[in-house]
């Protein structure tokens, strides 16, 4: 089945542009397909095996076909969802509802996730049907069709895909705001502010280590102040046992501190310890070239350690991977880390000028420490090490390991780059980027795009200030705070996709598509932003604009595709 499928992918140009298709005259290795999904959630794939059971004995093109004519139904049903959304949140604007379905219908980029074989499709579909809900709760108030509602259309988002057991925290919301909206006043308004309040402080811890992360997680605080520790009272913590013996921490260095020593040789030392007498690995300078470095006997006590290296790579991080034999839990504590520029002694430490391990003397020369929080004194907030372990028991193939993208969007000076990247990315991608993501149209109609988008949101903002103050009743407002919630957590959560950045993996910029759960929301801002004016002919001629853009992008789309395949 491999085969056929790979040769139908080739016939049709797909692996043009990524790297070419696998070797199928060899029976050496197993074919390689993109990403199989069979540890995904199977609600999707359930109802297009359902569809193919007639046609189980037919060629694999034929099987595809039906496949899509499944995700095409689907497909028609979000559209249905989102005119019912809209009905139910705004009654007495039909104008609004019919803009918001015509805008999905005619959005490229979402016509062609939507009609093709991706359980995407299932994912909008169930996270539309549990916003719709959600929407009815808020405006109409608690009921048994409602409550039941919620629940099973939270349920079908946890059978269907990761993307969308965003669901259940916001299950949690959608009923506080429930009973928020239902039984408003001074206490119920106190309890919830203390519910959210020990929410936040049982999930986040504010003892994290900045600027330092480890992986995989651990239970044992990574960041352990000691009042005899060498250098300030901040120590790095590094756990292991016979189930995680290759745990390590690490730290990289900024992009212009290594262009700095990009050929110098440069040396790092270190005090380490354990909680029992062990053989560990030295710390590793990766993107370096080392100059001397073996297995380190450490005992009970704080023992200062260096080690010679050459930078030879654009690159570089700082790996504390302890590796011990033993087959008991042990614990390695690091302290006064110092990178230096130069051949430092290797016999004696240096002399710090602070508790913070940044400047001093090392070899009677005067140094600048080039590793940030080297004595682990600044701390930074965190996920609990429970609500991790709980959060990867929970979840397969963890996408978004909260614990490390935290730890990354606080190092803003080394990830920041990536954020107006994967900005640009999920817009192109939200209108007209196709296949896998490789098939694009001229940047001209992207740049477009953009303008279009910022637009629609700007209005958007505008017109709920202008609606709240006027017209809208407070459960539509409910309503829309928690749609505008819901949109804004699955967006945020699609744009910090390419974190942690760790060097040893594919940097992923992600498309639009893991976005598309809130689609009704998103569409609904965008139109709404757009049909904002005051004056009457400028609203109708900015519909008419709209609607001339999306056919014009159609048009130009569909002689991309066409070309391409």
């Amino acid at each position: 089945m491999r085969r056929e499928v790979i040769s139908t992918m080739v016939a049709h140009n797909f692996y043009e542009n990524i790297g070419g298709p696998p070797n199928m005259l060899t029976d050496d290795e197993v074919l390689w397909l993109p990403f199989p999904q069979t540890d995904d959630p199977p609600l999707y794939y359930l109802l297009v095996a359902i569809a193919l059971i007639p046609l189980r004995h037919t060629d694999i093109i034929t099987q595809l076909y039906a496949a899509r004519l499944v995700s095409c139904f689907l497909y028609l049903i979000s559209i249905l969802l989102a005119y019912g959304l809209v009905s139910d949140l705004l009654p007495r604007n039909r104008f609004l509802r019919l803009m918001v379905a015509g805008f999905m219908a005619l959005l490229p980029a979402y016509t062609d996730l939507m009609t093709s074989v991706n359980n995407d499709v299932g994912a909008v579909v169930v996270f539309s049907f549990f916003l719709w809900g959600c929407t009815r709760l808020l405006i109409q108030g608690l009921s048994i069709v409602n409550a039941i509602w919620v629940v099973l259309a939270t349920g079908l988002c946890l059978w269907t895909k990761n993307t969308v057991f965003v669901a259940l925290p916001l299950l949690a919301l959608v009923t506080l705001m429930t009973l928020l909206r239902q039984w408003w006043n001074r206490n119920v308004l106190f309890i919830f502010v203390g519910t959210c309040a020990v929410a936040l402080l049982t999930i986040f811890d504010l003892g994290e280590v900045r600027y330092w992360y480890c992986y995989p997680y651990q239970l044992t605080p990574l960041r352990q102040q000691m009042l005899n520790a060498p250098v300030g009272k901040g120590t790095l913590a590094v756990e292991i046992d016979p189930e995680n013996a290759r745990r390590a921490a690490f730290h990289f260095l900024l992009p212009e501190t290594v262009k700095h020593l990009q050929g110098k040789e440069v040396t790092l030392g270190v005090w380490m310890w354990a909680s029992k007498p062990t053989t560990i690995r030295p710390p590793i300078l990766s993107g370096a070239i080392s100059k001397e470095g073996t297995n380190t006997d450490i005992g009970i006590e704080p023992s200062f350690h260096a080690f010679r290296f050459q930078i030879a790579s654009d690159q570089v991080f700082i790996f504390l991977e302890p590796y011990t034999d033993q087959q008991e839990r042990v614990i390695v504590f690091y302290d006064g880390l110092v990178l230096a520029e130069g051949n430092r002694p290797l016999d004696s430490p240096p002399q710090f000028d602070n508790p913070n391990g940044t400047t001093g003397t090392w070899g009677k020369r005067q140094f600048v420490n080039l590793v940030r929080n080297p004595s682990f004194e600044e701390s930074s907030p965190g996920i609990r090490p429970w609500v991790a372990q709980l959060l990867h028991r929970l979840v397969s193939r963890v996408t978004f390991r909260p614990e490390e993208n935290i730890a990354a969007i606080l190092d803003w000076e080394r990830t920041s780059y990536i954020y107006p990247i994967a900005i640009r990315r999920l817009v192109t991608s939200f209108w007209a980027v196709f296949g896998w993501g490789h098939v694009l149209i001229d940047n001209l109609w992207y740049e477009i795009s953009i303008w279009l988008t910022v637009i629609g949101f700007i209005g958007a903002i505008v017109q709920i200030i202008r609606s709240m103050s006027k017209t809208l009743s407070p459960p539509t407002c409910w309503a829309l705070l928690f749609l505008g919630i819901a949109m804004i957590v699955v967006w945020v959560i699609t744009l910090l996709r390419p974190l942690p950045l760790y060097p040893w993996d594919r940097t992923f910029i992600p498309v639009a598509r893991y976005a598309y759960p809130v689609i009704i929301p998103t569409a609904l801002a965008l139109v709404a932003g757009w049909t904002a004016w005051p004056w009457q002919n400028v609203k109708r001629w900015s519909t008419v604009t709209l609607f001339i853009w999306l056919f014009i992008l159609n048009g130009v789309s569909l002689w991309r595709i066409v070309s391409f395949w």
